[in-house]
């Protein structure tokens, strides 16, 4: 394969995209990046994970610096700032024929500064370009990418961006797309937190779960959260560190992140501070609580979207907003 030329796009057929983590988000990225038409290698410490993307088709890198020789372009999707960090710093270290990276990691807006100013050194582009949408919409290519980065790179970067997304929002400089993705994690886990106290108060007068998911989601209280509600325990129960402290640590990685990346501009978040550190309690008192009353129910997927259908949709079959956009796109419109 031809290499790309500095300042050339990474297109199908002439560039080798790296992938690094293959965890359920990266492995989803790797899948959608090979589809896309790109010669895919990929890294993990877990020889299962890779064994499984290998067997789609993607090529197994020995380790990071023989990445860095082999692609053009790289993706990190590593499990937090630590890991961000030590990757790229091998990355740079490396050196090779790698002359993009694409850090899509949920990490704070300062360790992808930190990150994109080390592989400077080694000349290196780095945009950040964090994602949203979970497994599901990894797997199907269909994500939400929030990019920080210079424009020329971003422009560079752009089939394999279109290969992993439905929607690209280039929102500023290196550490705008970190940024703008705790914004959406605080948001989305913020409001997922008080769901799950909802529930309880629900419980506590003999509402069932079911039935509060179908009057809020006729009412003020409607969000992609509850009509997507079991989604969140499920994930728990399905992700590679499932049954483990790390997990319920994990959980509020994003929310500690918001509230320290705040305070490193002057903004004080203490609301998010609060739930970040009580969400990991709060969590696996719920999971205690569903295992003892028999689990979770059986999995039914929206066709559209392919993320969890709560009990009010099923009979339907579609999300409301799925179902109104599959009758739109049969009538043109």
């Amino acid at each position: 394969m031809t290499q790309v030329s500095d300042g050339g796009r990474f297109e199908p057929g002439t560039a080798a995209v790296g992938v690094v983590g293959l965890g359920a988000m990266g492995a989803g990225i790797a899948s959608s990046i090979l589809r896309g038409g790109f010669e895919t290698i990929v890294a993990d410490l877990r020889a299962e994970a890779v064994a499984k993307t290998v067997a789609e088709g993607a090529a197994a890198a020995t380790d990071l610096a023989d990445l860095a020789a082999r692609c053009d372009a790289i993706v990190v999707m590593v499990l937090d700032d630590t890991q961000v960090l030590g990757v790229t710093e091998q990355i740079a270290a490396a050196g090779g024929r790698v002359r993009a990276v694409i850090v899509s990691s949920t990490v704070t807006p300062q360790t992808a500064q930190a990150a994109a100013a080390r592989l400077e050194q080694a000349g290196i582009a780095m945009i950040d370009a964090p994602v949203s949408g979970g497994a599901e919409k990894s797997a199907l290519g269909t994500l939400t990418l929030l990019i920080g980065g210079p424009d020329d790179v971003v422009a560079r970067c752009a089939p394999i961006i279109d290969a992993m997304s439905a929607n690209v929002f280039h929102v500023g400089p290196v550490g705008a797309g970190s940024a703008g993705k705790l914004v959406n994690n605080l948001m989305a886990l913020g409001q997922y937190a008080l769901q799950v106290e909802a529930m309880q108060l629900a419980d506590a007068y003999g509402i069932a779960e079911e039935t509060a998911v179908a009057f809020v989601s006729v009412s003020a209280g409607d969000s992609a959260g509850i009509r997507t509600w079991g989604r969140y325990d499920r994930l728990r129960r399905t992700h590679t560190i499932a049954g483990t402290p790390e997990l319920y640590t994990m959980l509020g990685k994003d929310l500690r992140g918001a509230a320290l990346a705040a305070g490193r501009v002057g903004v004080t978040l203490p609301v998010t501070a609060i739930v970040g550190e009580l969400i990991a309690g709060k969590l696996q008192a719920r999971d205690a609580m569903l295992d003892a009353r028999g689990g979770l129910g059986p999995e039914l997927l929206c066709p559209a979207c392919g993320q969890e259908l709560a009990a009010p949709f099923r009979e339907a079959g579609y999300h409301p907003q799925c179902g109104l956009a599959a009758k739109l796109a049969e009538h043109g419109l």
